[in-house]
């Protein structure tokens, strides 16, 4: 069993909570993983071409070519975003609608597959969890767990976070109050989101290696979820 996570946060590693969130989960799966952070990645949205419907493969020409063989042979996924303007951050998005190719003409190329989706943001953690949640049950995976902190917000580093008044670190803390390592919210300091992602790990682990986990019943699950939703839809 091999899983692929995935680190939405254009950030750098050295700043990036999303990069040491899913690598807590992934460690603690117990299976083979590989860690990709999307820092520096040059991955567009779907353009709606539609090139992808007779074979499932993009042709955009960009970096996600280079991993969708490694989404593809994946068993199972950690999925990170980050809340920028109240929703899911714009390069974790793209990379997300690049899906899109894996849907046409009813492929199971990753229908039952397992994931766990990761949320942080600078004050609220939970927006882009929805839409990481809706992105696998589109592709009809099934997310086992979420997991959701606080990360740095970008007011920690642009230099001006203890003087700009509509900055978060000003509404925090108030007027006076220096932006030092001890105001910066790291992520590994924050004792119950990494039990949260440990536990979540372990949990993603066990179930994929269950003898009761069955891709083909996990998609007949997914499946009823779909409908539902149709169903809803068509009562409004």
């Amino acid at each position: 069993m091999k899983i692929l996570g995935i680190s939405g946060s254009p950030r750098t590693e050295l700043r990036s909570g999303s990069i040491k969130v899913v690598q807590k989960i992934l460690e603690n799966t117990g299976c083979e993983y590989e860690l990709i952070s999307l820092h520096g990645k040059n991955i567009g949205g779907c353009i709606g071409c539609m090139a992808c419907a007779g074979d499932n493969v993009c042709k955009v020409n960009d970096d996600m070519k280079t991993m969708r063989d490694k989404i593809v042979e994946a068993d199972a996924y950690v999925l990170s975003g980050v809340n920028y303007f109240n929703t899911l951050n714009a390069v974790m998005h793209s990379f997300m609608e690049r899906w899109y190719q894996f849907r046409h003409r009813e492929a199971d190329i990753l229908w039952g597959k397992l994931a766990v989706t990761v949320s942080l943001g600078g004050v609220d953690p939970a927006p882009p969890s929805e839409h990481l949640n809706t992105f696998c049950i589109m592709n009809m995976i099934k997310v086992v767990d979420n997991v959701q902190g606080i990360g740095a917000p970008g007011c920690s580093y642009c230099g001006y976070g203890e003087t700009c008044k509509v900055g978060v670190h000003y509404f925090k803390y108030g007027p006076g109050v220096p932006v030092t390592e001890d105001t910066i919210p790291n992520v590994t300091k924050d004792d119950e989101l990494m039990l949260a992602a440990e536990q979540a790990g372990k949990k993603l682990g066990e179930q994929l290696r269950s003898a009761d986990y069955s891709r083909e019943e996990t998609t007949q699950e997914m499946m009823k979820i779909i409908a539902a939703m149709g169903e809803a839809m068509q009562g409004h």
